[in-house]
């Protein structure tokens, strides 16, 4: 087995930072500006973990695509074409059909997608990501959360992405592997087992539709209650085991968008950059007050 990633080394005295994601599908493409911020001001990344929409998006930055062409990779991968559904699997959920309704079996085709994904990353791994990478996931059988830094990269993707019942799990590792979001829709944990000193946090949702229109629209309302829920939860969880410092940015948006809303590109982008205006000054903040109290430890190494 390859070995497990460690956070890259950082310089003596400097605070290892850790970027977090949460689910939101295409919402958390929000995290560019935080992440162009960050680098304008000389703060780096020592480890990402990602989650669902979160997982795609750090796929992209991992693999080299630049802010810029972000745009035009989602636009390809996510289009709908690359989201037929299967009738055959809907009548089975509907008992139309005897034959009976698998955890293999799901409301979309997922091969379009997953073959789109191999075609743009190619067979690149977790282990070979130039910032350590973590995907969250779930145990389909257990429910248990999944901490997934090591193995293929679109397989550990899909895994932590795959909202079941419209994706089916994927097999890794001998688990049946589904969306994080069930179990950690914004991983916080990762980062904590694993020793960061700065922890920014992005959550990523939408307002709630009082009345969702339509049986899908209702099963998404409802995910979402739950995410909400658990990741509250979660967030004070990792608060108190923290022996570092966590900043959360919330990222809000007034409109629900689909995994293949593409044309919101920018609106996405403006979500994300009322978030750097609101949260930024305070993660700058906090960040140069934790190195600055790592001076003297610096010193001393010197």
């Amino acid at each position: 087995m390859p070995p497990k990633p460690s956070p890259a080394p950082a310089d003596a005295g400097r605070p290892t930072v850790a970027l977090v994601l949460g689910s939101g599908g295409l919402k958390p493409l929000a995290a560019i500006p935080m992440l162009e911020f960050l680098s304008a001001h000389g703060i780096q990344l020592d480890l990402m973990v990602g989650c669902s929409g979160g997982s795609l998006a750090l796929l992209a930055l991992s693999c080299g695509y630049a802010s810029s062409e972000l745009g035009a990779f989602f636009k390809q991968v996510l289009k709908p074409s690359l989201f037929p559904k299967d009738w055959l699997n809907l009548l089975n959920m509907l008992g139309l059909r005897r034959k009976p309704f698998h955890k293999t079996q799901s409301v979309f085709k997922t091969a379009p997608i997953r073959k789109e994904l191999r075609r743009q990353v190619g067979d690149r791994r977790l282990e070979d990501c130039p910032v350590p990478l973590v995907l969250q996931a779930t145990d389909f059988e257990t429910g248990e959360g999944v901490e997934l830094d090591s193995g293929d990269l679109v397989d550990s993707v899909y895994a932590s992405i795959a909202c079941y019942p419209f994706f089916h799990p994927i097999q890794l590792n001998g688990r049946w592997l589904f969306d994080g979001a069930f179990s950690a829709p914004l991983p916080i944990l990762p980062a904590v087992r694993r020793g960061m000193d700065f922890i920014i946090a992005m959550d990523f949702s939408e307002k709630l539709r009082a009345n969702p229109p339509n049986f899908m629209a209702a099963m998404m309302h409802l995910h979402q209650v739950v995410g909400m829920a658990v990741a509250q939860s979660q967030v004070l969880a990792s608060i108190d085991l923290n022996g570092g410092e966590i900043a959360l940015a919330k990222v809000r948006f007034a409109k629900v968008l689909n995994l293949w809303d593409t044309h919101a590109y920018d609106r996405i982008l403006e979500a994300g950059r009322q978030a750097v205006d609101e949260f930024g000054p305070d993660i700058l903040a906090q960040y140069r007050d934790l190195a600055a109290r790592r001076e003297p430890e610096r010193s001393r190494l010197a």
